[in-house]
């Protein structure tokens, strides 16, 4: 569907062809991973390294300088078989990665030394995590479980369906690319620390600079929270979250599935307040939804009830918090993630 913009329409575009959406997802790197983030893409250049299975690229995650982590990229265009070319894919790249960790390692560090604005980004991770080395840093994020993500111009529930199936951590964004008639481009994409919901919107990829500062630090808050709130009606939050001890079909940043331990239900009006919380045992890929189901390690606590101070602030999907703050703040203002 078109999208309008400052009274322009912007038509959606259409890709045929692979390389040409990659470009467009090495133009925005920064705004989709963060500047923090290392973002290689060296499909061509690993050619003949004797890899079992050669990804697309790889992005190297130092949002939490102490946490780094890698990524294995597959771009893809919707027109593409979402089982042939997407599926096998990554079933591929989880089931060898723990057999070429130090290709990869030794590649990643061959490519990043030849690009010193890279170079420079890993040394500043390595040094704000206080780790001994850059080989060192670089370890703990290849030597780590698989994780991967499929860059895809538009996520159809065909491929949730055969990415559900695969049992490896892969997460899905959506990067969208629109055009005026006169080429005036805009972009819409999920991030990485983003639900779907937050989608962020450019023109022809510019945004003032405090509209990024203010992003960036929104990105580096929410990075740092290990609870996920969400809005419950009374229903719902007595059937599954007090019954059934789980919660489902919630949408999570990509990045952030490793990062939440604790949900909390914000029971909506009249009550107005989270209620309950409860330690997180697992995520899981929900159906073909591209959202995801919690389940509980024991039955929700009930705790002090934490009431919105400002009603405009009142969760009206997933949000973040630190589990420290939200057990000590006077009012849930004080303890959200905006």
């Amino acid at each position: 569907m078109p999208i309008s913009i400052a009274n322009k329409v912007y038509e959606k575009i259409s890709f045929s062809r692979e390389d040409e959406f990659e470009k467009v997802v090495s133009e925005l790197a920064d705004k989709i991973f963060g500047s923090k983030t290392i973002y290689l893409d060296i499909k061509k250049k690993i050619k003949g390294n004797n890899i079992g299975a050669i990804p697309d690229g790889y992005l190297i995650d130092m949002t939490i300088s102490s946490e780094p982590k890698l990524y294995v990229i597959e771009n893809e265009i919707v027109s593409h078989d979402p089982f042939k070319h997407i599926g096998i894919q990554m079933l591929k790249f989880a089931t060898s990665f723990e057999d070429e960790h130090l290709k990869v390692r030794q590649i990643l560090m061959a490519e990043v030394s030849k690009r010193p604005e890279l170079l420079k980004r890993l040394e500043a991770g390595c040094e704000d995590a206080r780790s001994r080395n850059i080989d060192n840093y670089l370890d703990k994020a290849v030597y780590a479980d698989f994780k991967g993500l499929v860059i895809i111009d538009e996520a159809r529930n065909e491929l949730f369906k055969v990415l559900e199936k695969i049992n490896a951590n892969i997460s899905v964004l959506e990067v969208k690319t629109y055009k005026t008639n006169s080429n005036e481009f805009a972009y819409e994409y999920d991030t990485l620390y983003e639900p779907d919901e937050d989608t962020t919107i450019i023109i022809d990829n510019k945004q003032p600079k405090k509209e990024i500062d203010d992003f960036q630090k929104r990105r580096q808050r929410r990075a740092e929270c290990d609870t996920i709130i969400i809005p419950a009606r009374e229903d719902g939050f007595q059937a599954e979250f007090i019954n059934n001890n789980r919660w489902f079909a919630i949408r999570i940043g990509a990045a952030m599935k490793d990062r939440i331990k604790y949900i909390a239900a914000y029971q909506v009006a009249p009550i107005s307040a989270v209620t309950h919380i409860a330690e997180v045992q697992d995520i899981k890929p929900y159906q073909d939804t591209g959202k995801y189901i919690l389940t509980f390690k024991n039955p929700a606590e009930k705790i002090k009830e934490i009431k919105v101070k400002d009603p405009g602030k009142s969760p009206q999907g997933p949000v973040y918090a630190k589990y420290a703050d939200l057990m000590k703040v006077e009012n849930l203002d004080e303890a959200l993630e905006y």
